[in-house]
């Protein structure tokens, strides 16, 4: 089997994505950074304009009020750092070429090319956007699902089952 893609923005988002759901105190973090620190900065910025009526000091309202902005602010400001490692991690036009067969799996870019055996592939995750191979805790290979048919996925998830070890945590 064979795929042939170019790693976009929301692939690459996709991936991290699912990376950071790998596990419950992963998922705790994700949540804490992309759900719960807005709400806690609303609840700041309500508290400041409860504090303002109050006639509270001036640096306890700004210290309110920073709180609040830097909590509200902290999903624009994950992305943006996201947004930038996918810049900094490019050292192409982000082409690839992926060949999956009984031994191996070749990957081949714009400036590289390279085999790694089956046995480097220590576990698989899917969700509804992108395959991830982990070969290493933190080190993956992201295969975009909106690059195959119907068919490929399936071809792909029976490839990953059979030939990654099940039950190989990292």
């Amino acid at each position: 089997m064979q795929l042939q893609f170019k790693l976009s923005f929301d692939d690459y988002l996709a991936a991290q994505r699912l990376h950071e759901r790998r596990s419950l105190g992963s998922r705790f973090i994700y949540m804490l950074n992309y759900y719960l620190s807005p709400l806690i900065g609303l609840f700041f910025l309500a508290c400041g304009l409860l504090l303002i009526e109050s006639n509270a000091s001036f640096s306890s309202i700004a210290a309110i009020f920073s709180a609040c902005i830097i909590l509200l602010c902290l999903p624009l400001y994950m992305h943006m750092r996201l947004k930038r490692c996918y810049k900094r991690t490019r050292s192409d036009s982000g082409e690839c070429k992926l060949t999956f067969d009984e031994e191996r799996i070749g990957v081949e870019g714009q400036y590289s090319r390279g085999e790694m055996d089956w046995r480097a592939v220590k576990l698989f995750r899917e969700d509804e956007k992108i395959f991830v191979l982990y070969t290493a805790p933190a080190k993956f290979i992201p295969v975009p699902k909106r690059i195959c048919s119907a068919a490929q996925i399936n071809e792909l998830r029976t490839i990953l089952q059979l030939k990654v070890q099940s039950g190989t945590h990292l």
